[in-house]
Protein backbone atom coordinates (compact mmCIF):
# COMPACT_ATOMS: atom_id res chain seq x y z
CA UNK A 1 0.00 0.00 0.00
CA UNK A 2 1.49 3.27 -1.25
CA UNK A 3 1.33 6.81 1.20
CA UNK A 4 0.25 9.66 0.48
CA UNK A 5 2.02 12.93 2.87
CA UNK A 6 0.17 16.03 3.20
CA UNK A 7 2.15 19.36 3.35
CA UNK A 8 0.80 23.10 3.19
CA UNK A 9 0.19 25.91 5.34
CA UNK A 10 -1.96 25.80 8.69
CA UNK A 11 -5.27 25.98 8.04
CA UNK A 12 -5.45 25.58 4.12
CA UNK A 13 -7.88 22.64 4.22
CA UNK A 14 -5.62 19.68 4.53
CA UNK A 15 -7.28 17.72 6.88
CA UNK A 16 -10.72 18.85 5.30
CA UNK A 17 -9.17 17.42 1.64
CA UNK A 18 -8.02 13.96 3.15
CA UNK A 19 -11.28 13.75 4.85
CA UNK A 20 -13.04 14.34 1.20
CA UNK A 21 -10.81 11.22 -0.25
CA UNK A 22 -11.30 9.33 2.00
CA UNK A 23 -13.88 9.28 4.15
CA UNK A 24 -12.06 9.25 7.34
CA UNK A 25 -11.33 12.28 9.35
CA UNK A 26 -7.32 12.32 9.78
CA UNK A 27 -7.37 14.67 13.07
CA UNK A 28 -7.79 12.12 15.85
CA UNK A 29 -7.30 14.43 18.95
CA UNK A 30 -9.95 16.53 20.84
CA UNK A 31 -7.73 19.46 20.82
CA UNK A 32 -7.60 19.18 17.33
CA UNK A 33 -11.57 19.25 16.87
CA UNK A 34 -11.69 22.19 19.42
CA UNK A 35 -8.98 24.17 17.75
CA UNK A 36 -9.39 23.05 14.20
CA UNK A 37 -5.93 22.55 13.74
CA UNK A 38 -3.78 19.30 13.02
CA UNK A 39 -1.22 19.19 15.66
CA UNK A 40 0.22 15.82 15.22
CA UNK A 41 0.12 12.92 12.63
CA UNK A 42 -3.60 11.88 11.32
CA UNK A 43 -3.97 8.76 9.30
CA UNK A 44 -6.54 7.00 6.66
CA UNK A 45 -6.95 5.26 3.90
CA UNK A 46 -8.97 4.83 0.31
CA UNK A 47 -9.04 3.29 -2.72
CA UNK A 48 -7.44 4.95 -5.93
CA UNK A 49 -7.45 3.24 -9.30
CA UNK A 50 -8.21 -0.46 -7.39
CA UNK A 51 -5.18 0.50 -5.76
CA UNK A 52 -5.50 1.50 -1.42
CA UNK A 53 -3.33 4.49 -0.80
CA UNK A 54 -2.96 5.03 2.59
CA UNK A 55 -2.63 8.95 3.89
CA UNK A 56 -0.55 10.60 6.61
CA UNK A 57 -1.99 14.62 7.03
CA UNK A 58 0.81 16.32 9.12
CA UNK A 59 0.26 19.66 11.12
CA UNK A 60 1.04 22.86 9.20
CA UNK A 61 1.31 25.49 11.90
CA UNK A 62 5.27 26.36 12.17
CA UNK A 63 5.05 25.33 16.05
CA UNK A 64 4.59 22.06 14.60
CA UNK A 65 6.97 21.54 12.20
CA UNK A 66 9.06 18.43 13.63
CA UNK A 67 5.92 16.67 13.69
CA UNK A 68 5.44 17.67 9.95
CA UNK A 69 9.09 16.62 9.77
CA UNK A 70 8.31 13.32 11.20
CA UNK A 71 5.31 12.45 8.53
CA UNK A 72 6.97 12.99 5.56
CA UNK A 73 9.32 9.98 6.05
CA UNK A 74 8.51 7.10 4.20
CA UNK A 75 5.92 8.96 1.66
CA UNK A 76 5.77 7.92 -1.87
CA UNK A 77 4.14 10.60 -2.93
CA UNK A 78 3.36 14.17 -1.38
CA UNK A 79 0.16 16.18 -1.75
CA UNK A 80 1.04 19.91 -1.46
CA UNK A 81 -2.38 21.67 -0.45
CA UNK A 82 -2.24 26.05 -0.98
CA UNK A 83 -5.62 27.41 -0.05
CA UNK A 84 -7.03 29.90 -3.29
CA UNK A 85 -8.00 32.26 -1.27
CA UNK A 86 -4.83 32.80 0.45
CA UNK A 87 -1.75 31.93 -1.69
CA UNK A 88 1.98 31.57 -0.63
CA UNK A 89 2.26 31.13 2.85
CA UNK A 90 5.43 31.15 5.04
CA UNK A 91 4.51 27.45 5.79
CA UNK A 92 4.04 26.89 2.06
CA UNK A 93 7.38 27.84 1.66
CA UNK A 94 9.06 25.68 4.08
CA UNK A 95 6.91 22.08 3.87
CA UNK A 96 8.46 22.98 0.33
CA UNK A 97 12.20 23.64 0.92
CA UNK A 98 11.50 20.28 3.37
CA UNK A 99 9.92 18.34 0.52
CA UNK A 100 12.56 19.63 -2.05
CA UNK A 101 15.79 18.75 0.66
CA UNK A 102 14.39 15.07 1.41
CA UNK A 103 13.93 14.64 -2.16
CA UNK A 104 9.95 13.51 -2.14
CA UNK A 105 9.61 11.10 -5.27
CA UNK A 106 6.49 12.81 -6.44
CA UNK A 107 3.81 14.38 -5.79
CA UNK A 108 0.24 16.76 -6.71
CA UNK A 109 -0.42 20.52 -5.79
CA UNK A 110 -4.06 20.59 -4.64
CA UNK A 111 -5.23 24.54 -4.99
CA UNK A 112 -7.96 24.21 -2.21
CA UNK A 113 -10.85 26.69 -1.86
CA UNK A 114 -11.34 26.96 -5.63
CA UNK A 115 -15.09 27.57 -4.60
CA UNK A 116 -14.20 30.58 -2.76
CA UNK A 117 -12.79 32.64 -5.65
CA UNK A 118 -12.80 33.66 -8.76
CA UNK A 119 -11.15 32.78 -12.09
CA UNK A 120 -9.25 35.34 -12.15
CA UNK A 121 -8.00 34.92 -8.68
CA UNK A 122 -7.85 31.26 -9.14
CA UNK A 123 -5.99 31.99 -11.90
CA UNK A 124 -3.42 34.31 -10.10
CA UNK A 125 -2.48 31.99 -7.41
CA UNK A 126 -1.64 29.06 -9.70
CA UNK A 127 0.48 31.20 -11.46
CA UNK A 128 2.25 32.12 -8.16
CA UNK A 129 2.69 28.22 -7.42
CA UNK A 130 4.27 27.51 -10.45
CA UNK A 131 6.73 30.83 -9.71
CA UNK A 132 7.10 29.26 -6.49
CA UNK A 133 8.38 25.81 -6.85
CA UNK A 134 10.19 26.95 -9.73
CA UNK A 135 13.73 25.28 -10.25
CA UNK A 136 12.65 22.53 -7.19
CA UNK A 137 12.09 18.68 -7.35
CA UNK A 138 8.31 19.58 -7.18
CA UNK A 139 7.85 21.90 -10.45
CA UNK A 140 6.80 18.89 -12.53
CA UNK A 141 3.99 18.29 -10.51
CA UNK A 142 0.20 19.04 -11.33
CA UNK A 143 -1.18 22.07 -10.14
CA UNK A 144 -4.72 20.98 -9.48
CA UNK A 145 -7.90 23.66 -8.48
CA UNK A 146 -10.13 21.29 -5.90
CA UNK A 147 -12.94 21.77 -3.31
CA UNK A 148 -13.78 19.27 -1.05
CA UNK A 149 -17.05 21.09 -0.02
CA UNK A 150 -18.86 21.00 -4.17
CA UNK A 151 -16.63 18.05 -4.82
CA UNK A 152 -14.64 19.92 -7.80
CA UNK A 153 -11.47 18.65 -8.62
CA UNK A 154 -11.65 14.96 -6.62
CA UNK A 155 -11.69 13.04 -9.15
CA UNK A 156 -8.97 14.89 -10.71
CA UNK A 157 -6.28 14.77 -7.59
CA UNK A 158 -7.09 10.89 -7.54
CA UNK A 159 -6.57 10.63 -11.22
CA UNK A 160 -3.01 12.49 -10.78
CA UNK A 161 -2.24 10.70 -7.51
CA UNK A 162 -2.86 7.56 -9.09
CA UNK A 163 -0.55 8.57 -12.15
CA UNK A 164 2.00 9.43 -9.23
CA UNK A 165 2.36 6.07 -8.08
CA UNK A 166 2.22 4.13 -11.15
CA UNK A 167 6.03 4.11 -11.09
CA UNK A 168 6.53 3.95 -7.56
CA UNK A 169 7.59 0.64 -6.70
CA UNK A 170 8.90 -1.03 -3.51
CA UNK A 171 11.67 -3.63 -2.78
CA UNK A 172 10.53 -6.30 0.17
CA UNK A 173 14.12 -8.11 0.11
CA UNK A 174 16.16 -5.54 1.53
CA UNK A 175 16.58 -5.56 5.18
CA UNK A 176 13.29 -4.48 7.26
CA UNK A 177 13.35 -0.90 8.39
CA UNK A 178 10.71 0.78 9.75
CA UNK A 179 10.81 4.62 11.70
CA UNK A 180 8.00 4.89 14.76
CA UNK A 181 5.83 7.51 14.97
CA UNK A 182 3.25 6.37 17.76
CA UNK A 183 3.25 3.90 20.35
CA UNK A 184 0.78 3.53 22.66
CA UNK A 185 -0.44 0.51 24.87
CA UNK A 186 -3.39 -2.17 24.08
CA UNK A 187 -5.28 -3.78 27.10
CA UNK A 188 -4.63 -7.56 26.60
CA UNK A 189 -2.25 -7.34 23.59
CA UNK A 190 0.68 -4.76 24.88
CA UNK A 191 2.66 -2.33 23.16
CA UNK A 192 2.24 -1.53 19.63
CA UNK A 193 4.47 0.96 17.33
CA UNK A 194 3.18 2.62 14.30
CA UNK A 195 4.95 3.99 11.47
CA UNK A 196 5.74 3.47 7.76
CA UNK A 197 7.84 0.46 6.45
CA UNK A 198 10.95 1.73 4.62
CA UNK A 199 11.99 -1.04 3.43
CA UNK A 200 12.05 -4.54 3.46
CA UNK A 201 9.28 -6.69 4.93
CA UNK A 202 8.37 -8.07 8.83
CA UNK A 203 6.25 -10.75 9.27
CA UNK A 204 4.55 -12.26 12.57
CA UNK A 205 7.16 -13.86 15.23
CA UNK A 206 9.91 -12.22 13.39
CA UNK A 207 12.56 -10.49 15.44
CA UNK A 208 13.05 -6.83 15.41
CA UNK A 209 15.89 -4.77 16.43
CA UNK A 210 15.28 -1.20 18.63
CA UNK A 211 17.55 1.62 17.98
CA UNK A 212 18.85 3.96 20.15
CA UNK A 213 19.34 0.52 22.82
CA UNK A 214 19.51 -2.56 20.47
CA UNK A 215 17.01 -4.62 22.94
CA UNK A 216 15.32 -6.86 20.53
CA UNK A 217 11.39 -7.53 20.31
CA UNK A 218 9.19 -10.00 19.06
CA UNK A 219 6.20 -9.04 16.56
CA UNK A 220 3.28 -10.41 17.91
CA UNK A 221 0.99 -9.05 15.86
CA UNK A 222 0.71 -6.94 12.12
CA UNK A 223 -2.45 -4.42 11.54
CA UNK A 224 -3.10 -2.57 8.51
CA UNK A 225 -5.53 -0.02 8.41
CA UNK A 226 -7.79 -1.78 11.42
CA UNK A 227 -6.88 -4.85 9.19
CA UNK A 228 -5.17 -7.80 10.69
CA UNK A 229 -2.37 -9.38 8.20
CA UNK A 230 0.73 -11.88 8.36
CA UNK A 231 3.30 -9.73 6.79
CA UNK A 232 4.09 -5.57 5.95
CA UNK A 233 5.99 -5.04 3.29
CA UNK A 234 8.07 -1.87 2.23
CA UNK A 235 5.46 1.39 1.48
CA UNK A 236 2.77 -0.01 3.49
CA UNK A 237 1.43 1.85 6.98
CA UNK A 238 1.85 -0.86 10.11
CA UNK A 239 0.74 -1.46 13.63
CA UNK A 240 3.00 -3.64 15.14
CA UNK A 241 2.30 -5.25 18.25
CA UNK A 242 5.40 -6.34 20.20
CA UNK A 243 6.55 -8.66 22.94
CA UNK A 244 9.33 -8.41 25.57
CA UNK A 245 9.35 -4.77 25.39
CA UNK A 246 7.64 -2.26 27.89
CA UNK A 247 6.04 1.05 26.11
CA UNK A 248 9.07 3.13 28.07
CA UNK A 249 11.72 0.90 25.48
CA UNK A 250 10.35 3.27 22.13
CA UNK A 251 9.20 5.90 21.09
CA UNK A 252 8.85 8.65 18.00
CA UNK A 253 11.78 8.29 16.58
CA UNK A 254 13.08 5.09 17.68
CA UNK A 255 13.85 2.79 14.02
CA UNK A 256 13.01 -0.99 14.24
CA UNK A 257 15.12 -2.90 12.28
CA UNK A 258 15.99 -6.63 10.95
CA UNK A 259 18.77 -7.15 13.49
CA UNK A 260 22.54 -6.84 12.34
CA UNK A 261 21.37 -4.15 10.42
CA UNK A 262 21.18 -0.80 11.85
CA UNK A 263 22.71 1.14 14.90
CA UNK A 264 23.30 4.59 16.74
CA UNK A 265 25.95 7.36 16.26
CA UNK A 266 26.51 10.70 17.37
CA UNK A 267 28.63 11.81 14.41
CA UNK A 268 28.32 11.62 10.48
CA UNK A 269 29.42 12.33 7.53
CA UNK A 270 26.88 13.70 5.10
CA UNK A 271 26.29 15.38 1.47
CA UNK A 272 24.61 18.95 1.95
CA UNK A 273 22.61 21.20 0.09
CA UNK A 274 21.08 24.40 1.52
CA UNK A 275 17.84 25.11 1.70
CA UNK A 276 16.02 28.24 -0.70
CA UNK A 277 16.49 31.34 1.22
CA UNK A 278 19.71 30.74 3.05
CA UNK A 279 23.03 31.53 1.33
CA UNK A 280 25.10 30.14 4.20
CA UNK A 281 25.62 27.53 6.99
CA UNK A 282 27.40 29.04 10.39
CA UNK A 283 29.18 26.74 11.71
CA UNK A 284 28.30 28.10 15.19
CA UNK A 285 24.52 28.28 15.24
CA UNK A 286 22.71 25.83 17.43
CA UNK A 287 20.59 23.62 15.33
CA UNK A 288 18.30 20.14 15.48
CA UNK A 289 18.85 17.08 12.84
CA UNK A 290 15.69 15.81 11.53
CA UNK A 291 16.25 12.13 10.15
CA UNK A 292 13.08 9.24 9.54
CA UNK A 293 10.83 10.51 12.68
CA UNK A 294 14.11 11.04 15.34
CA UNK A 295 15.33 14.54 16.49
CA UNK A 296 18.25 15.68 17.70
CA UNK A 297 19.89 18.72 18.73
CA UNK A 298 23.26 18.80 16.46
CA UNK A 299 26.79 20.52 15.88
CA UNK A 300 27.87 21.16 12.40
CA UNK A 301 31.29 21.73 10.63
CA UNK A 302 32.10 21.91 7.43
CA UNK A 303 34.81 19.17 5.96
CA UNK A 304 34.21 20.12 2.35
CA UNK A 305 32.07 22.57 0.56
CA UNK A 306 29.85 19.85 0.07
CA UNK A 307 30.14 17.61 2.64
CA UNK A 308 29.18 18.20 6.50
CA UNK A 309 30.11 16.59 9.87
CA UNK A 310 27.57 16.49 12.21
CA UNK A 311 27.57 15.79 16.18
CA UNK A 312 24.67 14.86 17.92
CA UNK A 313 23.42 15.95 21.55
CA UNK A 314 22.54 12.14 21.44
CA UNK A 315 22.71 8.76 19.69
CA UNK A 316 20.57 8.57 16.32
CA UNK A 317 19.58 5.80 14.09
CA UNK A 318 20.80 6.54 10.62
CA UNK A 319 22.30 4.44 7.89
CA UNK A 320 24.40 5.70 4.53
CA UNK A 321 21.02 7.00 2.50
CA UNK A 322 19.44 8.18 5.07
CA UNK A 323 18.08 11.67 4.02
CA UNK A 324 18.22 14.09 6.57
CA UNK A 325 16.66 17.65 7.47
CA UNK A 326 19.08 20.66 9.46
CA UNK A 327 16.84 22.88 11.04
CA UNK A 328 17.74 26.61 12.82
CA UNK A 329 17.23 25.89 17.22
CA UNK A 330 15.95 29.74 17.40
CA UNK A 331 14.28 30.19 14.42
CA UNK A 332 13.04 27.02 13.74
CA UNK A 333 13.73 27.27 10.08
CA UNK A 334 14.96 24.84 7.89
CA UNK A 335 18.72 25.83 6.22
CA UNK A 336 19.12 22.76 4.55
CA UNK A 337 19.58 19.16 4.06
CA UNK A 338 21.51 15.89 2.74
CA UNK A 339 21.92 12.47 2.66
CA UNK A 340 23.96 10.58 5.39
CA UNK A 341 27.12 9.26 3.48
CA UNK A 342 29.17 7.74 6.63
CA UNK A 343 27.57 6.68 10.09
CA UNK A 344 30.75 6.39 11.97
CA UNK A 345 33.57 8.63 9.90
CA UNK A 346 37.24 8.08 10.73
CA UNK A 347 38.54 10.77 13.40
CA UNK A 348 40.53 12.56 10.79
CA UNK A 349 39.04 13.01 7.39
CA UNK A 350 41.29 13.53 5.27
CA UNK A 351 41.89 14.39 0.98
CA UNK A 352 41.58 10.60 -0.14
CA UNK A 353 38.84 10.46 2.45
CA UNK A 354 36.63 13.28 0.62
CA UNK A 355 37.53 11.74 -2.64
CA UNK A 356 35.96 8.70 -1.56
CA UNK A 357 32.90 9.86 -0.38
CA UNK A 358 32.36 11.80 -3.45
CA UNK A 359 32.43 9.30 -5.37
CA UNK A 360 28.99 7.82 -6.93
CA UNK A 361 30.02 4.42 -5.79
CA UNK A 362 27.13 2.70 -3.38
CA UNK A 363 27.47 3.57 -0.25
CA UNK A 364 29.51 0.71 0.98
CA UNK A 365 32.01 1.17 -1.23
CA UNK A 366 32.62 4.50 -0.85
CA UNK A 367 32.46 4.23 3.10
CA UNK A 368 35.24 1.10 2.91
CA UNK A 369 37.32 3.00 0.51
CA UNK A 370 37.96 5.66 3.02
CA UNK A 371 38.31 3.87 6.34
CA UNK A 372 40.30 0.81 4.19
CA UNK A 373 39.76 -1.71 6.73
CA UNK A 374 36.17 -1.89 8.35
CA UNK A 375 34.67 -4.15 10.83
CA UNK A 376 32.26 -6.46 8.77
CA UNK A 377 29.40 -6.10 11.26
CA UNK A 378 29.86 -2.47 11.52
CA UNK A 379 29.99 -2.11 7.92
CA UNK A 380 27.25 -4.04 7.55
CA UNK A 381 24.99 -1.77 10.25
CA UNK A 382 26.40 1.34 8.61
CA UNK A 383 24.27 0.23 5.16
CA UNK A 384 21.65 -1.41 6.05
CA UNK A 385 23.23 -5.07 5.48
CA UNK A 386 24.72 -4.41 2.34
CA UNK A 387 28.28 -5.84 1.43
CA UNK A 388 31.05 -4.15 -0.38
CA UNK A 389 31.68 -5.61 -4.19
CA UNK A 390 35.71 -4.89 -4.72
CA UNK A 391 37.24 -5.65 -1.18
CA UNK A 392 38.35 -8.63 0.58
CA UNK A 393 37.01 -10.40 3.92
CA UNK A 394 39.99 -10.85 5.98
CA UNK A 395 38.85 -12.63 9.78
CA UNK A 396 36.05 -10.36 10.65
CA UNK A 397 37.19 -7.20 8.84
CA UNK A 398 36.75 -5.87 5.00
CA UNK A 399 39.86 -4.28 3.16
CA UNK A 400 40.04 -3.19 -0.20
CA UNK A 401 42.24 -4.22 -2.44
CA UNK A 402 44.38 -0.87 -2.49
CA UNK A 403 45.46 -1.40 0.89
CA UNK A 404 46.75 -4.47 0.40
CA UNK A 405 48.62 -3.50 -2.52
CA UNK A 406 49.41 -0.13 -0.83
CA UNK A 407 50.84 -1.72 2.50
CA UNK A 408 53.73 -3.34 1.32
CA UNK A 409 55.50 -0.04 -0.49
CA UNK A 410 54.46 1.69 2.79
CA UNK A 411 56.19 -0.94 5.33
CA UNK A 412 59.39 -1.52 2.99
CA UNK A 413 61.39 1.92 3.79
CA UNK A 414 60.08 1.37 7.39
CA UNK A 415 61.59 -2.43 7.88
CA UNK A 416 64.49 -1.28 5.99
CA UNK A 417 64.75 1.36 8.59
CA UNK A 418 64.16 -1.17 11.47
CA UNK A 419 67.20 -3.50 10.51
CA UNK A 420 69.65 -0.89 10.54
CA UNK A 421 68.82 0.43 14.12
CA UNK A 422 68.43 -3.32 15.50
CA UNK A 423 70.81 -5.28 12.99
CA UNK A 424 70.50 -8.40 15.98
CA UNK A 425 66.92 -8.69 15.70
CA UNK A 426 65.45 -10.79 13.07
CA UNK A 427 62.77 -8.25 12.22
CA UNK A 428 60.14 -5.75 12.83
CA UNK A 429 57.60 -7.45 14.82
CA UNK A 430 54.23 -7.61 12.86
CA UNK A 431 51.42 -6.15 16.17
CA UNK A 432 54.50 -2.92 16.27
CA UNK A 433 54.52 -2.64 12.89
CA UNK A 434 50.65 -3.56 12.78
CA UNK A 435 50.12 -0.36 14.95
CA UNK A 436 52.27 1.91 13.20
CA UNK A 437 50.52 1.75 9.60
CA UNK A 438 47.45 1.81 11.52
CA UNK A 439 46.13 -2.19 10.54
CA UNK A 440 45.22 -5.10 12.36
CA UNK A 441 48.04 -7.72 12.06
CA UNK A 442 46.28 -10.19 10.07
CA UNK A 443 45.92 -7.54 7.47
CA UNK A 444 49.41 -6.79 7.73
CA UNK A 445 49.93 -10.57 7.19
CA UNK A 446 48.08 -11.41 4.12
CA UNK A 447 49.13 -8.39 2.23
CA UNK A 448 52.84 -9.25 2.98
CA UNK A 449 51.75 -12.99 1.76
CA UNK A 450 51.85 -11.69 -1.79
CA UNK A 451 54.86 -10.12 -1.61
CA UNK A 452 58.34 -10.99 -3.10
CA UNK A 453 60.91 -8.62 -0.75
CA UNK A 454 59.31 -8.61 2.25
CA UNK A 455 58.72 -11.81 4.38
CA UNK A 456 56.96 -13.08 7.55
CA UNK A 457 59.63 -14.94 9.91
CA UNK A 458 58.67 -15.83 14.06
CA UNK A 459 56.69 -13.05 13.91
CA UNK A 460 58.44 -10.35 12.49
CA UNK A 461 58.72 -8.51 8.48
CA UNK A 462 62.41 -8.57 7.37
CA UNK A 463 63.52 -8.28 4.25
CA UNK A 464 63.69 -11.66 2.04
CA UNK A 465 67.71 -11.25 2.34
CA UNK A 466 67.85 -10.11 5.68
CA UNK A 467 69.83 -12.06 8.00
CA UNK A 468 71.04 -10.70 11.45
CA UNK A 469 74.74 -10.75 11.67
CA UNK A 470 77.44 -10.46 14.42
CA UNK A 471 79.62 -7.50 14.54
CA UNK A 472 83.56 -8.20 15.08
CA UNK A 473 83.06 -6.94 18.63
CA UNK A 474 80.45 -9.12 18.70
CA UNK A 475 81.91 -12.30 17.86
CA UNK A 476 84.97 -11.56 20.51
CA UNK A 477 82.56 -11.56 23.20
CA UNK A 478 80.95 -14.53 22.36
CA UNK A 479 84.07 -16.03 22.17
CA UNK A 480 85.27 -14.81 25.31
CA UNK A 481 81.41 -16.04 26.88
CA UNK A 482 81.59 -19.37 25.41
CA UNK A 483 84.45 -20.22 27.36
CA UNK A 484 83.38 -19.35 30.70
CA UNK A 485 80.21 -21.70 29.54
CA UNK A 486 82.17 -24.08 28.67
CA UNK A 487 84.34 -24.76 31.45
CA UNK A 488 81.95 -25.93 33.45
CA UNK A 489 77.89 -27.43 33.81
CA UNK A 490 77.46 -25.24 36.65
CA UNK A 491 77.11 -22.26 34.36
CA UNK A 492 76.23 -18.07 35.63
CA UNK A 493 73.35 -16.67 35.15
CA UNK A 494 72.37 -15.01 31.93
CA UNK A 495 72.46 -12.24 33.55
CA UNK A 496 75.65 -12.10 34.95
CA UNK A 497 77.58 -12.68 31.61
CA UNK A 498 78.15 -9.50 30.36
CA UNK A 499 76.35 -9.83 26.96
CA UNK A 500 73.95 -6.86 25.51
CA UNK A 501 69.97 -8.96 25.85
CA UNK A 502 70.05 -8.44 21.98
CA UNK A 503 73.18 -10.63 21.21
CA UNK A 504 71.55 -12.86 23.38
CA UNK A 505 68.65 -13.44 21.62
CA UNK A 506 70.45 -13.68 18.34
CA UNK A 507 73.12 -16.23 19.88
CA UNK A 508 69.64 -18.33 20.51
CA UNK A 509 68.18 -17.48 17.13
CA UNK A 510 71.41 -18.90 15.48
CA UNK A 511 71.70 -21.70 18.29
CA UNK A 512 75.03 -20.98 19.32
CA UNK A 513 73.33 -21.46 22.71
CA UNK A 514 69.64 -22.90 24.13
CA UNK A 515 67.81 -20.99 26.34
CA UNK A 516 66.69 -23.76 29.18
CA UNK A 517 65.41 -21.31 31.85
CA UNK A 518 64.73 -17.29 31.52
CA UNK A 519 67.73 -16.89 33.40
CA UNK A 520 70.16 -19.90 32.04
CA UNK A 521 71.10 -21.05 29.02
CA UNK A 522 73.97 -23.29 28.26
CA UNK A 523 76.08 -23.92 24.46
CA UNK A 524 74.33 -26.70 21.99
CA UNK A 525 77.36 -28.47 22.63
CA UNK A 526 76.99 -28.46 26.19
CA UNK A 527 73.78 -30.20 25.80
CA UNK A 528 74.61 -32.42 23.50
CA UNK A 529 77.32 -33.96 26.34
CA UNK A 530 75.07 -33.57 29.11
CA UNK A 531 72.60 -35.52 26.74
CA UNK A 532 74.74 -38.34 25.51
CA UNK A 533 76.11 -38.87 29.47
CA UNK A 534 72.66 -39.67 31.24
CA UNK A 535 72.95 -43.02 30.95
CA UNK A 536 75.81 -43.04 33.16
CA UNK A 537 73.42 -42.08 35.80
CA UNK A 538 71.12 -45.26 37.51
CA UNK A 539 67.28 -45.78 36.18
CA UNK A 540 65.88 -44.00 39.10
CA UNK A 541 68.19 -40.63 39.54
CA UNK A 542 67.65 -37.87 41.64
CA UNK A 543 68.10 -34.29 41.26
CA UNK A 544 70.59 -34.18 43.41
CA UNK A 545 72.13 -37.49 41.95
CA UNK A 546 72.29 -35.53 38.62
CA UNK A 547 74.28 -32.63 40.39
CA UNK A 548 76.66 -34.46 42.00
CA UNK A 549 77.19 -36.54 38.78
CA UNK A 550 77.44 -33.17 36.58
CA UNK A 551 78.67 -30.71 39.20
CA UNK A 552 75.00 -28.33 38.90
CA UNK A 553 73.37 -26.71 41.55
CA UNK A 554 69.96 -27.24 42.08
CA UNK A 555 69.58 -23.76 40.10
CA UNK A 556 70.96 -25.51 37.06
CA UNK A 557 69.80 -29.12 37.59
CA UNK A 558 66.37 -28.81 38.43
CA UNK A 559 65.44 -26.40 34.62
CA UNK A 560 68.27 -29.08 33.12
CA UNK A 561 66.46 -32.06 33.52
CA UNK A 562 62.80 -30.46 33.27
CA UNK A 563 64.39 -29.29 29.77
CA UNK A 564 64.82 -32.84 29.62
CA UNK A 565 61.43 -33.73 30.44
CA UNK A 566 59.74 -32.06 27.85
CA UNK A 567 61.66 -33.24 24.98
CA UNK A 568 61.00 -36.98 25.74
CA UNK A 569 64.76 -37.86 26.43
CA UNK A 570 64.19 -38.47 30.45
CA UNK A 571 60.57 -39.31 32.09
CA UNK A 572 59.65 -38.00 35.46
CA UNK A 573 58.62 -40.98 38.02
CA UNK A 574 57.85 -39.21 41.12
CA UNK A 575 60.71 -37.54 42.49
CA UNK A 576 62.96 -39.83 39.92
CA UNK A 577 63.79 -40.10 36.25
CA UNK A 578 64.09 -42.54 34.63
CA UNK A 579 66.37 -42.34 30.98
CA UNK A 580 64.51 -43.50 27.76
CA UNK A 581 65.70 -45.42 25.01
CA UNK A 582 68.89 -46.12 27.33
Amino acid sequence: MPIVGTAGHVDHGKSTLVMALTGTDPDRWSEEKRRGLTIDLGFAAADIDGLTVGFVDVPGHERFIKNMLAGVTGVDCALLVVAADSGWMPQTEEHVRILDLVGAPTGVIAVTRADLVDDDTLELTMLEIGEEVEGTSLASWPVIPVSPVTGVGLDGIRRAIGTALAGVHHRDDEPYRLWVDRVFVIHGSGVVATGTVQRGSVAIDDEIELHPGGSIARVRGLHQHDRPVERITAGQRAAINLGGVTVDDLHRGTLLARPGTASVTRRFISTWRTGRGHDDLPSRGAYHVHSGTADTVASIRRVAEDLLLVSTETPIPVIAGDRFILRESGRQSVVGGGQVLDPAPLLTIDTAAIDAYRSPSPYVDRILEAHGVVDAENLSRATGGATPADARRIGVRWVTESVLRDLSSTITPMVAAYHRDHPLRPGYPVPELADRVGVPPEVLTVALAGTTTLKVTDGAVADVEFSSTLSTDDEAAWDTVRAVLERSYAVPRVRDLGLDPELVRALIRRGDIVQVAPDLVFTATQLGDLEAHLTDLPDGFTVSGFGERFGTARRQSVPLLEWFDKRGITRREGDQRIVRNR
